[in-house]
């Protein structure tokens, strides 16, 4: 794996209010057979713990206790500058 980055991290440099748009994105980019934008939040958050471990599975991220590491390219491209890589 190149660098890695903690989903929790991730989630903290991003502001509240883009949150939402940024899990959307996340899915576009690794499940975008399920419509985000057409799904409720709570569907969202569901799907996106789902596809955490899912990159786990796959060999592509790593569990850390209750958090996740993954490679800056999991990230989709307009989140990667938030970072700080």
């Amino acid at each position: 794996m190149s660098q890695r980055l903690r989903w929790s991290e991730l989630e903290a440099r991003i502001p509240l209010a883009e949150l939402p748009s940024f899990q959307r994105a996340f899915l576009k980019l690794h499940r975008p057979e399920l419509s985000p934008d057409t799904l409720p939040l709570r569907r969202v958050q569901q799907y996106v713990s789902q596809t955490l471990h899912l990159l786990v599975r796959q060999g592509k991220a790593r569990q850390v206790n209750e958090d996740f590491e993954l490679e800056l390219e999991l990230i989709p491209l307009p989140y990667r500058k938030q970072t700080g890589l």
